[in-house]
């Protein structure tokens, strides 16, 4: 009786730590993924993002002032140390994009490959504004 509670145990013990590390693999993606650009969302604003869009990357679900995970991408633009790409999301039921923005000019336009950025999304009227506090001008080159 004690020598099968043992084993019971054992078996139990081995089968959690087994399961554990199945979980724990697929927990995050973002370490299975090897991109050298990695980029996480916060949503600094006061309204749930739904079907966050970003590039041709969804994010999906942000709740006010959350981060999402970091995901991979091939490339990401900046333009006057703003990010430069499309983004789009529901708030209540309503579409918001970004896709109207008016930089300055195009000539401080650079696309990076590589690097750690957060991307703060903030809601002005019915914009999505993007910033970011690291983020890379013509200079860094």
């Amino acid at each position: 009786m004690i020598q099968t509670k043992k084993s019971l145990n054992r078996f139990l013990l081995m089968s959690a730590v087994f399961i554990s590390s199945l979980l724990s693999g697929c927990e995050n993606s973002v370490a299975q993924d090897d991109s050298p650009l990695q980029i996480s969302f916060k949503n600094s604003s006061s309204s749930s993002l739904q079907n966050l869009l970003v590039g041709d990357i969804v994010i999906g679900d942000l709740a006010p002032e959350n981060i999402s995970k970091r995901y991979g991408f091939t490339s990401f633009t900046f333009d006057t140390g703003m990010p430069d790409e499309d983004a789009s999301a529901f708030i209540g039921g309503k579409l918001y994009t970004n896709h109207h923005r008016g930089y300055w000019c195009g000539t401080e336009k650079i696309t990076i490959s590589e690097g750690i950025y957060l991307i703060e999304i903030e809601v002005i009227d019915t914009v999505l504004f993007l910033s970011c506090q690291n983020a890379p001008t013509i200079f860094d080159r």
